[in-house]
């Protein structure tokens, strides 16, 4: 079980502050820092780390950074999928840590590779801070650094490393994240009860079997993470999963209890409901106390959370999960002993997070009366601000080298024609990418290969004007989505501009493919369509140009 306490938390609600940085885990660190994280996985065990996603980790004892050791991450199928250490006990909110650690990529190409703080706040938020993100070169252990300040109202926190393609394995070493940590005094084994997070990532969290039920420790589903607790062989409503929290938290003290839940099977109903209550004993009485009440839908992880002071008399503190209470004398239906999941049971004191609620809603109430003042008196300026607003998005989703709309804008194009498949048969489709990049920079310099890529931008964003969109997805790798045909265009284009004379060689490769019914009838094969004819248009040029390979 992790059990932090925050002996005080700031109120106003930022998001953290991503700063690069250099730096490097030996005697150049600073005295004043510590190793709040840090593996080396010298010993063959992966410790805490665990994978983040449907992503396999395992320690690698082929290839290390200095050693022959290191956590290697394979069977990725979504770009975020990593490996990842749970980070709550070990990080301050409000404070600013340094992050070191060696990767290795199996690839054949130079990849992106990112560092990411996965953090909750009071409001159940998530939020994704990038601490580092940069592009490596392949088969070689490459140092990637930077800084992470972790929001101030961060409850739980999550610490993981992806990479940009989702189909590349690759491994961490000498894995370090420096700070103070003065404030966990927990780590030395005391107990506190400001803020209580169970996992169950490693084991069942001191929970047990509330009557003659079977409780398992599973990795079949979680809410995050791998692992939940599940609970069957159910004979009445009030059977569940039970925990003792007599020693973990004040009476008369108001907490915040939050727990997520899921069930599924084709023989339950599609809803029904579940209830976090409170047991204890009281002047030699039992007493049973209404936590909070939510319904659940099948397959469905869902969040049941509420507030609860534990008298002062109060003995024997237990805090359990069952399904909605039934009539008096009527029998349990099969629904009613449903079998269920338990997962990220959080406690934390009322004071914590109602004060940061409170604030927040105060500021939001603030905002709004701001707003709506200005709306009605300076319409006009209201007017230009949304217009700047529109134009700061839009900037956003451009990449700065290029002008092209960068890889956010790529993914959410795709999600979309991923849910409405027939706008794919409105438009064309090409994947395009700049051929020698390698050797340009190696023997032009890397101001020669930026215009390459700017040039190849350039020469796409013309073809496809306003009849559709290009966009940058890697280093020199582009993708066009028109409503126009644009294969003979660019292929012609491209045929015209390596015959210019720039000083050095200029070869774009191309792919094209559109919506058919049988052969490309989804945008993810029109896609793998593309990459596969651009790959051999790529191979025909690198054969009939063999002085400009890579070596």
């Amino acid at each position: 079980m992790k059990r932090i306490l925050i002996s005080a938390i700031a109120i106003f609600s930022m998001s953290g502050m991503v700063m690069p940085s250099a730096f490097a885990v030996d005697e150049s660190v600073a005295t004043n820092e510590s190793i709040v994280i840090g593996n080396d996985f010298e010993d063959g065990n992966a410790g805490k780390w665990l994978p983040f996603g449907n992503c396999s980790i395992a320690v690698d004892n082929t290839n290390g950074h200095g050693s022959t050791t290191s956590l290697k991450t394979t069977d990725r199928v979504r770009n975020y999928e990593g490996p990842s250490i749970q980070s709550s006990d070990m990080l301050t909110p409000g404070s600013e840590y340094n992050v070191s650690g060696w990767v290795y990529l199996y690839a054949d190409s130079p990849q992106t590779i990112s560092y990411t703080l996965k953090t909750l706040d009071s409001f159940g938020t998530d939020t994704y801070s990038q601490i580092v993100s940069s592009e490596i070169e392949p088969q070689q252990w490459v140092n990637v650094t930077g800084s992470i300040i972790v929001p101030e109202d961060a409850l739980t926190s999550l610490l993981y490393v992806e990479c940009e393609n989702e189909t590349v394995d690759f491994a961490i070493d000498d894995f370090y994240v420096l700070g103070d940590d003065s404030a966990f005094t927990n780590q030395n084994g005391t107990e506190f009860s400001d803020k209580i997070f169970m996992d169950f990532e490693d084991d069942f969290d001191g929970w047990c079997a509330r009557g003659d039920i079977t409780v398992v420790h599973t990795d079949e589903f979680s809410e995050s993470g791998t692992h939940s607790i599940y609970s069957t062989n159910r004979t009445a409503v009030w059977n569940g999963p039970m925990v003792n929290i007599s020693s973990l938290v004040e009476k008369e003290e108001s907490y915040y209890y939050s727990a997520y839940v899921m069930y599924n099977g084709s023989e339950y109903e599609n809803s029904h409901g579940f209830r976090l209550e409170m047991q204890y004993t009281q002047n030699g009485v039992a007493s049973y106390n209404l936590v909070a009440a939510k319904t659940v839908s099948k397959g469905k992880w869902t969040k049941i959370e509420g507030y609860f002071t534990i008298p002062k008399e109060a003995q024997n503190i237990c805090l359990y999960m069952q399904t909605d209470n039934i009539a008096e004398g009527a029998a349990a239906t099969n629904d009613d002993k449903m079998s269920f999941y338990l997962d990220n049971v959080s406690i934390i004191k009322a004071s914590i997070v109602k004060e940061a609620r409170k604030v927040q809603k105060i500021i939001i109430a603030a905002c709004c009366a701001v707003a709506l003042i200005i709306i009605l008196l300076v319409a006009r300026v209201v007017y230009k601000r949304i217009k700047k607003k529109k134009e700061a998005l839009e900037l956003a989703s451009k990449d700065a080298m290029t002008g092209a709309y960068n890889r956010n804008r790529y993914e959410q194009k795709i999600a979309e024609l991923k849910e409405k498949t027939e706008h794919c048969k409105k438009l064309y489709f090409a994947l395009c990418d700049v051929n020698f990049l390698k050797y340009l920079n190696d023997n032009h310099g890397h101001k020669t290969g930026d215009a390459a890529i700017i040039r190849c931008a350039d020469m796409l964003k013309n073809i496809v004007g306003d009849s559709g969109e290009v966009y940058r997805i890697g280093g020199d790798e582009f993708v066009c989505m028109s409503e126009k045909p644009i294969a003979e265009k660019i292929l012609e284009a491209a045929e015209n501009e390596s015959k210019i004379d720039k000083g050095y060689p200029f070869m774009v490769a191309c792919g094209f493919a559109q919506y058919d019914e049988e052969k490309y009838p989804t945008i993810t094969e029109i896609i793998a369509g593309c990459d596969k004819e651009m790959y051999a248009h790529k191979q025909k040029i690198k054969a009939e140009n063999q002085e400009f390979s890579r070596k």
